[in-house]
């Protein structure tokens, strides 16, 4: 596999595209545990979400947000949120 295949994102599918929505949408409501793995990976992928690390204390655990790029997705850049 040549160097340039490994950085470069495929174009979602449209069910990715609907599944990166109702994904986001549960991120921003809190409830991203539910996510499956190879779904976050595609947010993660394509700069969608980030992954969020609070306070490490005992019980924390790390979390999900939306980055500039997945505001803009979810159009609510547009809102300035």
């Amino acid at each position: 596999m040549s160097v340039a295949s490994w950085k470069t994102v495929p174009a979602m599918t449209e069910q990715q595209r609907l599944d990166a929505v109702a994904d986001l949408a549960s991120i921003v409501r809190g409830e991203e545990l539910d996510i499956p793995w190879r779904r976050v990976r595609v947010l993660l992928d394509h700069k969608l979400a980030t992954v969020n690390f609070s306070v490490q204390t005992a019980g924390s655990c790390p979390s999900l947000g939306l980055t500039d790029d997945g505001l803009s997705f979810l159009g609510l850049r547009r809102f300035g949120i």
